[in-house]
């Protein structure tokens, strides 16, 4: 049994004393008054200390070993669960790699299961015993004896698409949707201001409103920022994110729809956004913006004898 390496957060505290301020604001901006610096502090370190100490438990409780037949997963502080997942029913690995977890040197594999409707995590490993540990489970997905599992290594890939970060900026900058919320986002706040001039109503309303705005553009941009497209023997590999590192396999027959998505100012370039639907994984999209012969290509691959239609 190998103990994973932690890196997790608690955020429920910084939930339940938002969602408190917004619910009663006079009542939260009276109380927050009344606190001294030090009581702050502590309750700040308070809330740290336990979010460590909560993800080194969660950590050393957290075990997987790797028999002939499947890999057993171990996990859970107060309630214990194993799960057993069968090496031939194995489909996809996926590593992810939060901003954290690049800092400390770990990873998150993500196990894609014949027949399951969400995928099994094994967090956190270092990066290069998580690569390792991914090939190993593919190649014995794959067939290959357990002796010869650690010596095929990562399947071949060949490249067939690449988003560059400016075509992605200016894809963004030419959707309508976030100029609809930014403005939004600034008009709003000023005229409630101008009828209520209540500071916690204007909070309320503006931050909500800024965070959708940033989350349809800039917040696109760093999740889909270098997204490339390869092919291999096990999928479609998807790689992305600029803050957020994460490597998705497409495997072959899961796809289960493809939308092909242009908006009006994108139709004078030619350009087009690939979204798609497949089983047990919460990834939504194939191809964030390309030309639409490239696109067509990427389909092609991942849904042989489809034929993207011409544009009107």
């Amino acid at each position: 049994m190998h103990p994973v390496t932690p890196l997790r957060r608690a955020w429920a505290p910084f939930t339940i004393v938002a969602g408190w301020a917004i619910h009663d604001p006079n009542s939260a901006q009276q109380r927050l008054s009344q606190l001294t610096a030090t009581t702050l502090l502590l309750a700040s370190a308070a809330v740290i200390v336990g979010g460590a100490l909560y993800g080194f438990l969660s950590w050393w409780f957290t075990h997987f070993s790797v028999t002939d037949t499947e890999l057993r997963i171990r996990t859970g502080l107060f309630f214990r669960r194993t799960a057993h997942i069968r090496l031939d029913r194995l489909q996809a690995v996926d590593v992810t790699r939060p901003l954290l977890a690049r800092v400390a040197g770990v990873a998150k594999l993500k196990l894609d299961v014949v027949g399951a409707e969400k995928k099994d995590e094994l967090a956190y490993l270092g990066e290069r015993e998580a690569a390792e540990l991914r090939a190993e489970l593919l190649a014995r997905a794959a067939g290959f004896a357990p002796e010869q599992a650690r010596e095929v290594g990562e399947a071949p890939v060949r490249n067939l698409l690449h988003v560059q970060p400016r075509m992605l900026a200016v894809s963004l900058l030419l959707t309508g949707g976030p100029w609809v919320l930014l403005v939004a986002a600034l008009a709003v706040p000023t005229l409630l201001w101008l009828a209520t001039h209540n500071v916690w109503t204007v909070l309320a309303t503006a931050i909500p409103m800024l965070g959708g705005a940033f989350a349809s553009s800039g917040g696109r941009f760093i999740k889909e920022y270098d997204w490339t497209v390869g092919e291999s023997p096990d999928g479609l590999r998807i790689d992305y994110g600029l803050l957020d590192k994460a490597h998705e396999t497409v495997p072959p027959g899961r796809v289960q729809t493809v939308h092909i998505v242009q908006p009006l100012l994108w139709r004078r370039l030619g350009w087009v956004r690939v979204e798609l639907d497949v089983a047990g994984s919460a990834n939504g999209v194939l191809v964030p913006v390309a030309p639409r012969a490239q696109a067509a290509a990427v389909i092609g691959r991942v849904l042989p004898g489809v034929r993207v239609p011409d544009a009107d």
